[in-house]
């Protein structure tokens, strides 16, 4: 029981590397719902709305 008292300063820096991940796949879902709307809009031959644009757009790095 002496080594998990020593070491409860672990769990700031393990939630904030599980919160991270979490955020990551929440990224990852909205990017992913965001590109199957752009796709059903590219199947009927309709141009997207900007904002679903300017959406994928602004997590992009290059």
């Amino acid at each position: 029981m002496e080594d998990v008292s020593s070491h409860w300063w672990l769990i700031v820096p393990l939630s904030w590397i599980v919160f991270g991940a979490f955020q990551g796949w929440l990224r990852y879902q909205a990017r992913r719902d965001a590109l199957d709307v752009l796709k059903s809009y590219a199947q009927t031959g309709r141009e997207p709305p900007p904002e679903l644009v300017a959406k994928l757009n602004a997590g992009c790095t290059h």
